[in-house]
């Protein structure tokens, strides 16, 4: 049993009123004619592994109604997150087509900020299980339609002990931010992943957790100066306007520009996020 309860395929027929295969074969087939967008598929990368998402079939965290800032719980917990990566390339355009022609078919998709290599990446989930991801990966290299993609597994940890030893001092602001913003990108993805199964989904929890994530940072404004929480305020930055660009995105259809607003902000606060707890890891 799938987390959505029923396959992929027939999770697709549900979406889009017609069979998955065909939206990703069309979708990829007018990027190729606008200039083989996916001639450019990177090889550098391992395929990450599979792995269920710890914690996936827990409550939300929500008690009392549902998207009630007020009545928000905040559940921090390390997670992954997955993606299958169909493309990468030099050119920020030739991303942006990829994603249009994907968005136009109602695939969701998204894409990094460009990397130390000067390449922008292009995602087709998000996936809460390694076992979904694998299956739309299938789907793609069975058709010929992206045969050298592959899942890519985004690890969302949780060591606020970490951060804290950088500050020199235990910080509750700084450790209420962490919790926040971490339980942020969980919900995030969730809600995500059920708008791309066709479910409905509120935004309202994520408001209130980028709520919580944006009051803590107005507190440690005035805090000593510190590479930690400089950092940290950064990324509370990030998740303020992706909050906002959900809640917007909420009631768009997932083609939308709207849509794919909030979810390349998701994607790139998600990569700020992995590299601030590897830069505190490096740091030790």
């Amino acid at each position: 049993m799938h987390r959505f309860g029923r396959s992929v395929q027939k999770r697709a027929n549900d979406r889009w009123g017609g069979v998955f295969i065909l939206a990703v074969v069309l979708a990829v087939v007018g990027a190729w004619q606008l200039g083989g967008v996916l001639g450019n598929l990177l090889g550098e990368e391992k395929p990450a592994a599979m792995e269920p998402v710890p914690g996936l079939e827990e409550a939300t965290g929500i008690s009392g109604p549902a998207g009630s800032p007020s009545q928000v719980a905040i559940v921090p917990r390390p997670f992954q997150v997955h993606f299958v990566q169909v493309g990468a390339f030099r050119s920020e355009g030739a991303a942006r087509n990829l994603v249009s022609e994907l968005a136009g078919q109602q695939v969701v998709a998204a894409m990094t900020p460009r990397n130390a290599m000067g390449l922008v990446k292009v995602y087709v989930g998000p996936f809460m299980s390694g076992e979904e991801a694998g299956e739309v990966l299938d789907v793609m290299r069975e058709t010929g339609v992206a045969p050298n993609a592959f899942t890519v597994a985004l690890d969302v940890d949780y060591a606020p002990e970490a951060v804290m030893a950088m500050t020199g001092s235990a910080n509750p602001d700084l450790q209420t931010g962490l919790d926040a913003l971490n339980n942020y990108l969980y919900e995030a993805g969730a809600w995500f992943a059920r708008r791309a199964a066709g479910e409905p989904a509120d935004g309202g929890m994520l408001v209130a957790l980028g709520q919580e994530v944006r009051q803590a940072a107005a507190r440690l404004a005035a805090a000593e100066e510190n590479p930690a929480i400089t950092r940290f305020l950064g990324l509370a930055d990030m998740a303020s306007v992706n909050a906002a660009d959900i809640e917007v995105a909420a009631s768009a259809a997932p083609g939308s520009e709207e849509f794919q607003r909030a979810m390349n902000g998701y994607v790139s606060l998600l990569e700020q996020y992995h590299n601030f707890y590897a830069a505190d890891a490096a740091s030790e």
